[in-house]
């Protein structure tokens, strides 16, 4: 994913959302995500069973992905959703008992986050409750690194629809005066754009960044050139 998004935010576009082109063979899959929370490792679950105290457990997703339980014995939940698990648990139990009502309740559930890449001073996952809008991410990743693109900030989002895309901010570095756009407008624009849970945040190598890093790609492969020229100069007689 963090290579589809550092190739869209290199793609000049007007300010608007743009759907995610991908090749099948950047995405495991075209087709649409859901939504849905997936149990995991360390997860601390409740597994109620309506009216079957002796059926009724709390109990954590063990490393291995498994869990234990009366009659059960053991059931994998890592991978699935609450719901499922909770079938599949109804299920098995309908062997020894009458019209089982099974619930599962996460009691751990992982709190949603936002994840920053690109040209940040440190790239980091944060907690959605304290990264709203770009800017508090952006502050809370320690900004951006001089290579940064700040204009062009681009959120990798799962849509509604369950489908990836770009939503790019553009700011225009020139006011229609000719004035160039001062920093606090900038922030203003990515203060007024809210994230959601599991949202990417990429911020590009700006134009004047890739042309320092090509001169540097290059210095540092004529380097050695050149001082072997230097040192056959010094010693040959």
């Amino acid at each position: 994913m963090a290579l589809v998004a550092i190739a869209l935010a290199g793609c000049a576009a007007p300010a608007t959302k743009a759907k995610l082109d991908v090749e099948v063979e950047t995405l495991d899959t075209l087709t649409r995500y859901e939504r849905l929370y997936v149990l995991q490792p360390g997860d601390q679950l409740e597994i109620a069973v309506y009216r079957q105290p002796d059926f009724s457990r709390r109990t954590p997703v063990r490393p291995d992905g498994f869990i234990a339980l009366p009659v059960i014995n053991e059931i994998k939940a890592a991978g699935k959703t609450p719901r499922q698990l909770g079938a599949d648990i109804t299920e098995l139990l309908a062997r020894r008992l009458r019209n089982p009502e099974v619930t599962v309740i996460v009691e751990n559930a992982q709190e949603p986050m936002v994840f920053m890449v690109g040209e940040f001073t440190a790239p980091k996952a944060l907690p959605l409750r304290q990264a709203r809008t770009v800017a508090q991410a952006l502050s809370q990743s320690g900004g951006t690194v001089r290579a940064g693109d700040l204009p062009n900030v681009a959120i990798i989002r799962l849509n509604a629809k369950g489908y990836l895309e770009s939503i790019k901010v553009k700011v225009e570095p020139y006011n229609a005066d000719g004035t160039e756009v001062s920093q606090p407008e900038v922030y203003m624009a990515l203060n007024n754009m809210p994230l959601q849970a599991n949202d990417l945040v990429l911020v590009p190598v700006s134009y004047r960044g890739q042309f320092v890093r090509s001169f540097e790609d290059i210095n540092t492969v004529l380097s050695p050139l050149f001082n072997a020229g230097l040192l056959y100069k010094i010693y040959t007689p």
